[in-house]
């Protein structure tokens, strides 16, 4: 006896989503369904049965996972065709890996070719005609569909989302042409977006180049020709160090020169009221951190670590704590005007320097990757040597004498103190200082106002949000409920 089949009433009762079951109100011309009613059936393409010696593969490494499109289509020998390469894929699909951490690994296929095949680990989505492919792409795009992802995502060693919890991922769904009409204004809107996210990139290498640019005019004297010129009765850097040296006299510093000589050879001509030196010679102590184990506890002196030094300045977050009567807080203090140094991070951030300000001073102490130096006349000297080690011109000497160990580059206080400094007279140290600790303040107010990039996937998942919320201004009442649209594909399982 053969099933009895069930009524286009009944099936479209199946197909609405109960009230409690929707997310959020829509349109009354809308309606609330399951992906699975308006997407056709997955089908397999087998590499082996087709013509020629390779085919074409789509795997989850092929994905631009921030642009949401197809990165590179990889030409592979049939007869090294992966076990996984299944999915058939066609012109319009949109396919979605449902494998974590690949969630957002997103692509509409624009390509016609009869040879492409996906991985299994994605979905492919072959739209029946009462989807538009470009909104069900951008609805897959919206945190709506990640989130119900991640919700339903399973397994410990390999969690993925079931096709089945897929395939019942709730879709609203709007008449066909207001699908379209939502599609060209997210287009439109999202466009906008990436022109302003290009400008803000454009505008971050200026600031790169630019700083880049004033830094070497600074270090080589260029900056403050002109003031030296009108300032002829200035001292010079070897009466100084002269003073330096007085203060020095009684004092014994372990320092074995770590600087190559070539390095040497190629440094720059200074004018001729500057000195090369040493950091060595401008330094009356320096030391590591401390090594002991951290807390949570807010009640305890704050430890700063590496990760608070940002770009030559210190963010006072993710902190952790020593109890306040622990030795090492007496032992690792800080004052205004120190330097902490990053002495091991990667390649890219070690060196990162900071200055101590007021604020800190006295309140807080250093971890073990991290050297406090203390200079002499550190209230003239410390933001100077602060700017110059955290350079281009500084940064290129030091790691010239990094040494790396599993990923982590390391500058030990020797090679730090070895670094070769330009050093002007007392009075064009605070005059460069002051320039560059003016220019910083107007760079820093510069990005506050691109600071938008942030907020530049906010933005986007909110226009998503209103897309498919029916909020942009485009829905059409008087168009034929969607509800229609169902009946039709579901009218096929009726016959």
């Amino acid at each position: 006896m053969s099933k009895k089949k069930k009524t286009i009433e009944e099936l479209l009762e199946e197909a609405i989503l109960l009230d409690e079951e929707q997310s959020y109100v829509v349109p009354r011309n809308w309606v609330w369904t399951r992906i699975e009613n308006a997407i056709k059936p997955m089908e397999t393409r087998e590499p082996k049965k087709l013509d020629g010696e390779v085919f074409h593969y789509i795997d989850v490494d092929a994905i631009d996972n921030k642009k949401q499109s197809v990165r590179q289509v990889k030409e592979v020998e049939i007869t090294l065709a992966p076990s996984r390469a299944k999915r058939k894929v066609s012109k319009d699909d949109v396919i979605i890996s449902l494998v974590r951490p690949y969630l957002k690994n997103i692509a509409h296929i624009d390509i016609d070719d009869n040879k492409l095949v996906a991985s299994t680990a994605f979905y492919v989505c072959t739209p029946k005609e009462i989807l538009d492919s470009n909104y069900l792409y951008s609805y897959l795009c919206s945190n709506y569909a990640t989130q119900y992802l991640i919700d339903h995502t399973r397994g410990d060693n390999s969690p993925s989302v079931r096709s089945t919890d897929y395939e019942k991922m709730p879709l609203p769904l709007p008449p066909v042409n207001e699908q379209k009409r939502i599609v060209e204004k997210v287009e439109r809107l999202l466009s906008k977006i990436e022109e302003a996210k290009q400008l803000i990139e454009e505008a971050k290498e200026t600031f790169e180049l630019r700083r880049a640019a004033i830094l070497d005019k600074a270090f080589r004297g260029e900056l403050t020709r002109k003031w030296r010129g009108e300032n002829a009765d200035i001292t010079t850097a070897n009466e100084w160090i002269e003073q330096i040296n007085l203060l020095k006299e009684g004092t014994k510093t372990k320092y074995k020169d770590q600087l190559d000589s070539s390095i040497l050879e190629k440094l720059y001509k200074l004018p001729k009221e500057w000195k090369w030196v040493r950091l060595n010679d401008l330094i009356e102590a320096s030391t590591y951190g401390t090594s002991a184990k951290t807390n949570d506890d807010v009640t305890g002196t704050p430890v700063l670590r590496m990760g608070n030094i940002v770009d030559g300045y210190l963010e006072l977050n993710n902190l952790k704590y020593l109890p306040n009567n622990h030795e090492d807080v007496l032992k690792y203090d800080l004052q205004t005007n120190d330097l902490l140094f990053n002495r091991t991070n990667s390649y890219e951030l070690v060196g990162k320097t900071s200055v101590i300000t007021e604020d800190v001073s006295e309140r807080f102490t250093f971890a073990s990757y991290l050297i406090r130096v203390r200079l002499f006349y550190k209230d003239f000297l410390a933001s100077y040597v602060s700017h110059y080690i955290n350079s281009h011109v500084g940064r290129k000497i030091l790691l010239s004498m990094v040494t790396q160990q599993v990923g982590q580059a390391n500058i030990n206080s020797q090679k730090l103190a070895s670094l070769p400094i330009p050093l002007p007279s007392q009075e064009e140290v605070m005059e460069i200082t002051n320039w560059l600790n003016n220019y910083r303040e107007l760079e820093s107010k510069q990005k506050e106002m691109i600071l938008v990039e942030e907020n530049i996937e906010a933005l986007k998942q909110s226009i998503l949000s209103k897309a498919f919320r029916g909020e942009l201004g485009t829905n059409d009442p008087g168009e034929e409920s969607a509800i229609e649209l169902l009946k039709e594909v579901l009218q096929e399982q009726v016959k």
